[in-house]
This record gives structure tokens, C-alpha cells and sequence, in this order.
């Protein structure tokens, strides 16, 4: 957390303002399909009208362009009263469903974005109109405006028509504005996990399994001829449901894809919903779950196509239909929202061929080795995003619980020391980290069923003297399974983040404490080399090695963009000893051209040994202080000194609160 001297106040935080540089004003706008403005049927008429009659909507050949408004009005006139009656089986007393839900969509988003941004909503036939909505955005002075339609999978009856009439307002009227588009989120990892989530929790309320349930995603559907020409949403759609599947770790043949909504006289994509749920039910699957996988909002094609009409087919072939709700203002998907558009996509990968070849990379290492048979881990662990069901089983416990048996990397050295003095271990050292606390020591009497027994019990008092140890998140593990975790957990399989660097530079920071309490030797130094080239050639051999993540970077200059910082004019005070704050100090002066002498660095522990010479090596000719306390009186005249203050991560000591900032 990084925070300016001026944004600390006695009444807590305060948002920077700094006069004398330039605001730009920043906006986003969310763009859906549209509604009538009532269920009546001159209002459907119109709507239907505008819809039909978009080129982009019903493609007819070449130079038979103009028949597209004629023939569009001619359809909305014989479809208009059976569509207004199906809008008033759902119409609300607030109005449209869609339009109810995209305005509160609107409003969530506007929470959770920093300062200085506007959301604004618009549709892309009915009310708000586009263009009006870009009026109000002109008049509103938004120099920046960052598009988000809400369609995850491109496709041109929708993403296309929207950014069409968008460009073709901003051309028009000659409208100065930088605009930049979030186009294509099929496999955004925020969207992906929102909607695996928002399944999960529907399963859980509902008590439905892959036993007892058949899961059914259902998408818009479109004419062939449409992607035979090369519309990209037929693909977009399968990358989604096999991203989301795996995610939910779902059976792939208890689920399967189709598509509703379609008419006229053309092909559509197959197969479609209706008769995918009849032909389920009349094979004797009793619950079937739909997920309306191409829907960001719920509306007439959820609300009434799929909850009134197919349900009742269903129910009338003697099944059970459950519909899981469209993503709406769901917490996680508005989240995805906000990251959407402060920086963009961020894709997540199918588990298919490269997670194998990490998997089979990982066992093949993991079996053969001949000190495999005396290795023992014993430790507590958050659970991680990532996992393909082919490790060793772990129970995971929360943070509260790992907070209570974790130990300040200063402690682990004695804390090693006496394990070794007391139990028959001939090396030892402590995975310890803001995700885990895991011991791995090598045992004399590995082979001994009863001296490995009593081994691992007196190593569990030490490990957990601090708190109360029922074994119900405990994860023990020997031999191959030990190192089997140990390599998957260290290329980033167990982890919240897969391939990053950092998770193997906290094995080596534990090595390094081992080796400063003298608990470490041929044993482990071969592990830790091992692992390292495996991880080097898991780079090489898949798209891992594409990306260098510095995820320290990327949020310090979302900081300094959202508050206008120049790290390098500033006075910097780094709280915390943790290879955090490492990272830390190095990206100021790498990244950002920080002159060393400007920054301070507040820390506990870490008098000696590998710790310390790396955060030595990060401040440079900095100044660092080594404190019993964060609250003592010089570490608050020091953050009073600072232009910006940036916390670090210390488990063992709550680091500081708003309200004892104010006191500086």
C-alpha cells in the first residue's frame, strides 16, 4: 500500500490534490443491446424497427443493402405483438429488467473505481442511446473515455454495431476525445473466475453436484453464415465455457454448450437449447442447470426464454430446471469491471496441453530420487487458484489460522536450531511466507514406521507450541508426495500465481535462513538446485517463459498515475522486511530512477544473515533502521518526514494504522 504525506490527516485518509499539475478527466462507458421503453406494442415496434434494420444485425448479400430498413420495419411489425407480450411477462415496476440492471451495474462500478472516474451507460438501440450518452460525456469535460461493451465474446451484432455507432457519433460530430476499448474479454481471468464463482455459490444454495445435475451453458445464437465469413464468436464462446469448466472443475461430459434465441428461415448455430434441455430430460437427468454463459445481464432472453418457456419444456418431459442468474452486479464480476478498465484483459489459459507437460515435468523429477525416501513436510497453507488434481491432497486453512502459527523470519533460525537439537533430523528449513508455513526436514529413521511416527509428533510441537494444533488443516506429507509438492508449489501450481518468480524466490529466502541456523547441507542444497532448473526449463518449454511478471511495478505505477507521483522528487519511506519490501526499494531505483539517499527503510529482525543482505543490497546508500516496534516514536517521525510512505508486509506486528498515521 503506497500513500502520500498529504493523504494522512488526523481524521484519517484524504485524497491527494497536488494544484500545480494538470487533471484529466476520466470516464467509462458500458454499452448493452437495449429495450423497449414499454411492453406496449408501438414501443416494441420501434424498437424492433432500429434493431432489424442494422446491417450489422441482419447481414444481406452485397447491394442489397438498402432493403435492410424496409425489411427490418417489416419484421418488427409481424413479431411486435408476441414480443410484447412475452416483455410484459417480465417488465417490472421499475421498468425494464436489462435496463434496471444496467444502470445498477453502472453504479457498482462507479464504487469501486479510484477517484476521478465517471461511468456512464448506454444502449445500443432504445434509451440512453449512444449518442446521446457520448453528448453527455463531451459536456461533462472527460478527456480520457475507456469503452467497455458488455459482451464478453466479440461478435458483429454486437460488439461491432456498438463500436460502429460509437466512432461513427464521435466522426460525425467532430468530438476530440481519447478513447481506448476493452474489446474481447472472453478469457479475462476477473471474468472467467466471477462467473465460476457466481455458478459455485448458485450450486452450493441449490445442492446440486456433477452426480445429481447436468450443467448446461447456453449462449446467443447466430447464423452460420455469419461465422463462416469470420464473425470470432462461435470460438470466443467454446474458450469461455472450457475456461469456466475447468475453474469449476466440472466433469467435461456432464456439461456441454448450446444456443438459443435464433429465427427466420437460416441456419443457426447448433445445437440449440430447447431441444439439447428436451432430449436431457427424456434421458433421465432430473436436474439440469443452465447457465447463461453469454450473458452479462438478465433480460429478455434469460428472464423469459429461458425461466418461463424452456422450463416449462423441461417440466413437462419430468426434470427440474435451474437457472443460475446472469453475472449482474455480482462483486466479483464488478470487480472484473474495474480491473477490465483500469488496465486491460488479462487472459487465463486453458489447462490443457502446457498445464500437462508442467505436470509431467513436476513427476517426473518427483520419483527416483534417492533422498526422497527420508523427506517429510509438515505445514498449514491458504488455498491457491490454480490446481489439476494431480497432487498430493491438502487441506488448507485460512488467514486467521495461518496468522496464529506463523513465526517472524528472525525466529525461524533458533526455531530450526531446536529441532534438529531435539528430533533425529539431518537437515531442515521452513517454507514461511505470506501464503504458507511449511517445514521440510530430511529424517534419520525415514524408513522406521515408529521413529518417523514420533519424529513427525515432537516436530508438531515445535512447529505449533504458538497455537492450538487439532491436525484438521495440517497437511503432513512424506517421500515422493513431499517433494511432489514441494516442486509443484515452487513453479507455481499451488499457487494464486502461476509462474511467478517471486513464490520460488521465497524457497531460496528459506534456504538462506536454514543456512543461517546451520540446518542445511548436500540435501537440501541439491533440492533447491533441482527445482530452480526445472522451473527454468518450464519457462523454456511453455508460454511461461513469455512473461517476467513484476507485479511490484505495475501496481507502484498505478499509483503513481492515479496520484500524479514522481517517485523520484520524493522523500520514500519503505515499512517492513519482507522480500516485499525488497522489491520494493529495488523497483524505485530501477524503475523509477530513485536516487538511493531519499529513501528510508523502517524494519524488524533480520540483524544477520541472507535477509539482510538483500535488503541491504536493495537500499543501496539509503538509510535503514532497524526497530523493535512500528509504533515507536522515531518510525512516526520518520513517516512524518517522508512525501510517501509504502507498507510492507510483517505478520508478526500489525504494521500501522490511519489512526496512528494521524499522530505523525
Amino acid at each position: 500500500m503506497t500513500l502520500s504525506k498529504s493523504q494522512i490527516n488526523s481524521d484519517g485518509y484524504r485524497p491527494l490534490h497536488n494544484s500545480s499539475l494538470p487533471t484529466r478527466e476520466r470516464g467509462v462507458l458500458l454499452i448493452n443491446l437495449g429495450s423497449p421503453d414499454d411492453p406496449t406494442v408501438p414501443a416494441v415496434r420501434r424498437y424492433l424497427s432500429q434493431f432489424l434494420a442494422d446491417p450489422d444485425v441482419i447481414q444481406l448479400p452485397r447491394g442489397w443493402g438498402w432493403l435492410n430498413g424496409p425489411l427490418g420495419r417489416l419484421i418488427a411489425r409481424f413479431h411486435a405483438p408476441q414480443s410484447a407480450s412475452m416483455y410484459r411477462s417480465i417488465w417490472t415496476d421499475e421498468g425494464s429488467p436489462l435496463l434496471k440492471i444496467s444502470r445498477a451495474q453502472a453504479e457498482a462500478l462507479q464504487e469501486v473505481l479510484p477517484r476521478g472516474w465517471r461511468v456512464f451507460w448506454a444502449m445500443r438501440y432504445g434509451r440512453p442511446s449512444i449518442p446521446q450518452t457520448l453528448r453527455e460525456i463531451e459536456a461533462a469535460g472527460i478527456d480520457d473515455l475507456v469503452i467497455v461493451p458488455m459482451y464478453p465474446q466479440i461478435s458483429a451484432p454486437t460488439t461491432g454495431t456498438a463500436m460502429r455507432e460509437v466512432y461513427g457519433h464521435l466522426k460525425d460530430n467532430n468530438i476530440d476525445l481519447q478513447v481506448v476499448t476493452r474489446l474481447g474479454w472472453y478469457n479475462d481471468h476477473g471474468y472467467v473466475t466471477a462467473q465460476q464463482a457466481l455458478l459455485e455459490e448458485y450450486m452450493k444454495d441449490h445442492g446440486l453436484t456433477p452426480d445429481s445435475s447436468y450443467l448446461l451453458f447456453s449462449a446467443h445464437g447466430l447464423p452460420i453464415s455469419y461465422v463462416e465469413r469470420g464473425d470470432p464468436y462461435q470460438e470466443h464462446i467454446a474458450q469461455t465455457v472450457t475456461l469456466v469448466g475447468q475453474q469449476l472443475q466440472w466433469p467435461e461430459d456432464r456439461m456441454s454448450l448450446a444456443f438459443q434465441s435464433s429465427f427466420g428461415p437460416v441456419k443457426w448455430l447448433q445445437p440449440y437449447t430447447d431441444e439439447v434441455l428436451v432430449r436431457l430430460a427424456g434421458s433421465g437427468e432430473a436436474r439440469i442447470v443452465v447457465c447463461p454463459i453469454s450473458f452479462t445481464a438478465d433480460c429478455l432472453e434469460t428472464l423469459e426464454e429461458i425461466a418461463l418457456r424452456y422450463r416449462k419444456l423441461v417440466e413437462d418431459a419430468g426434470a427440474e430446471l435451474y437457472l443460475c442468474p446472469a453475472l449482474n452486479t455480482f462483486a466479483p464480476f464488478v470487480t472484473a469491471l474495474k480491473h477490465l478498465t483500469l488496465r486491460g484483459c488479462r487472459p487465463i489459459q486453458a489447462k490443457g496441453r502446457e498445464l500437462v507437460a508442467v505436470t509431467k515435468s513436476v513427476q517426473q523429477v518427483c520419483h527416483g530420487q534417492p533422498d526422497a525416501a527420508s523427506l517429510v513436510m509438515i505445514g498449514m497453507s491458504l488455498p491457491g487458484r490454480v490446481g489439476h488434481g494431480r497432487g498430493p491432497a491438502l487441506r488448507h486453512t485460512d488467514s486467521e489460522g495461518l496468522r496464529r502459527i506463523k513465526r517472524s523470519a528472525c525466529e525461524v533460525p533458533a526455531l530450526l536450531r531446536d529441532i534438529q537439537e531435539s528430533v533425529d533430523v539431518r537437515e531442515a528449513l521452513i517454507w514461511n511466507t505470506c501464503h504458507r508455513f511449511e517445514f521440510y526436514g530430511w529424517l534419520t529413521r525415514g524408513d522406521d514406521a515408529e521413529g518417523r511416527a514420533d519424529a513427525v509428533a515432537r516436530i508438531r510441537r515445535h512447529l505449533f507450541e504458538k497455537s492450538t494444533d487439532s491436525g484438521d488443516q495440517v497437511n503432513v506429507l512424506f517421500n515422493t508426495d513431499a517433494r511432489h509438492h514441494l516442486f509443484r508449489t515452487a513453479v507455481g501450481l499451488n499457487s494464486c500465481l502461476p509462474g511467478e518468480r517471486d513464490v520460488l524466490e521465497q524457497l531460496h529466502a528459506g534456504y538462506r535462513l536454514a543456512e543461517r541456523a546451520g540446518t542445511v547441507g548436500s540435501l537440501a542444497r541439491a533440492l533447491l538446485e533441482e527445482v530452480t532448473t526445472v522451473e527454468k526449463q518450464l519457462r523454456a518449454r511453455t508460454d511461461w517463459g513469455r512473461f517476467d511478471t513484476d507485479y511490484c511495478h505495475i501496481a507502484m505505477l498505478r499509483v503513481a498515475e492515479e496520484e500524479k507521483l514522481d517517485y523520484a522528487s520524493c522523500r520514500i519511506v519503505v515499512l517492513g522486511g519482507s522480500t516485499t519490501s525488497a522489491t520494493v526499494l529495488r523497483t524505485l531505483v530501477e524503475k523509477f530512477g530513485v536516487d538511493s539517499r531519499q529513501l528510508t527503510l523502517l524494519y524488524r529482525g533480520h540483524k544477520h544473515g541472507g535477509q539482510h543482505k538483500v535488503l541491504r543490497k536493495s537500499i543501496g546508500n539509503g538509510t535503514r533502521v532497524r526497530v523493535q516496534s512500528y509504533r515507536e516514536q522515531r518510525v512516526l517521525r520518520r513517516i512524518g518526514e517522508a512525501d510517501v510512505i509504502i507498507f510492507g508486509v510483517d505478520h508478526a506486528e500489525p504494521i500501522l494504522d490511519l489512526d496512528r498515521l494521524g499522530e505523525c
